[in-house]
């Protein structure tokens, strides 16, 4: 996936070896890496509009379509979400990565 505002807050680096180590083919092994990216990605905007107020959530959307790495959302996120976002988009990356961990377990 193509760097995202948010990437600076999300570490993969356990599901990512999880994947790796894993007795799949390489090729589903990419696939599977792809979703933990969609996974993720959905994930963390659905959070942020949660936060956002309705009526901000086209501006928010629209802005992340024209430049999903522009590091100003965050500011914007600070502004109309949360001063903490930061810190919260970190702790729902990190649940969702518990999720995708222990479904890849069983």
């Amino acid at each position: 996936m193509s760097i995202i505002f948010y990437d600076h807050l999300v570490d993969k680096t356990e599901v990512i070896i999880q994947i790796e180590n894993s007795p799949q083919p390489e090729n589903h092994k990419g696939k599977m890496k792809q979703l933990v990216d969609d996974i993720i990605h959905q994930g963390l905007i659905e959070y942020i509009l949660q936060k956002l107020h309705p009526h901000q959530h086209h501006t928010f959307l629209s802005r992340l379509e024209n430049a999903p790495y522009d590091p100003e959302l965050i500011s914007y996120l600070k502004d109309h979400a949360s001063v903490d976002i930061e810190m919260e988009l970190q702790r729902e990356a990190e649940r969702l990565i518990r999720e995708i961990k222990k479904d890849l377990s069983t």
